[in-house]
């Protein structure tokens, strides 16, 4: 099995370096700018299979794989979405043997190739409901869906909408980071981090650019 995941991966990092596009190389204009709707209306489609060279098959089911096989894959598979730009993006932490079924089941889709704005992988079809998909109980719609269920227009007030705010973004950094979780607390919305003249506090602020270029988003 190792040499044929050796031979898998090889295969993977070759769609990755040899990404076929059908726009013309040419000097970009500001000009040629269009919004993401736009873009999403008449960007071109093509199967993710036919076009990366990779299918379904060639992936073996994770009850197959070890723990590093899985994650060397995984590592693999994404590094080639983002060069296809059409990126595998969590909101939440997800066990990598999750992760990799996930591409694994939904990897025969049609995807939309874009130039201008970020494409995403799809991970399940639409209509399937919350918690149903390859994801289960990390199901990124349930997510969401949980997320925004706070949100209700009822005519708040300012420091009321700002103590809302601080909730949810709360509830969202503990979801997505676990018990580090507190890494990333959003000062910005705690009042009792003003300072003496009500300005809202940017306490963390400096550290976190400081990691921007870490992957946290996709955890």
């Amino acid at each position: 099995m190792q040499k044929y995941i050796e031979q898998l991966l090889s295969d993977i990092d070759n769609a990755a370096t040899n990404v076929s596009t059908p726009f013309v190389e040419k000097q970009v204009e500001l000009g040629d700018f269009i919004s993401d709707e736009e873009e999403d209306k008449i960007a071109p489609v093509r199967n993710l299979q036919e076009w990366t060279g990779i299918t379904k098959e060639m992936l073996p089911p994770a009850a197959m794989l070890d723990d590093k096989q899985i994650d060397q894959l995984l590592h693999g598979l994404k590094k080639m979405l983002d060069a296809y730009n059409w990126s595998f993006v969590l909101q939440i932490q997800v066990p990598e043997y999750v992760q990799y079924e996930t591409i694994r089941h939904n990897f025969n889709q049609e995807v939309k190739i874009k130039q201008w704005h970020p494409g995403f992988f799809s991970m399940c079809k639409d209509g399937t409901p919350h918690n149903a998909c390859s994801l289960g109980q990390y199901c990124q719609c349930a997510f969401y869906a949980g997320l925004f269920s706070n949100f209700i227009d009822e005519g708040l007030t300012p420091e009321e909408e700002r103590i809302r705010e601080l909730e949810i973004e709360v509830s969202h950094l503990k979801k997505k980071h676990g018990d580090n979780w507190m890494k990333y607390y959003p000062y910005h919305l705690d009042a009792a981090y003003d300072d003496e003249n009500g300005n809202q506090s940017n306490y963390g602020i400096d550290d976190m650019e400081e990691e921007s270029n870490d992957d946290w988003w996709r955890k």
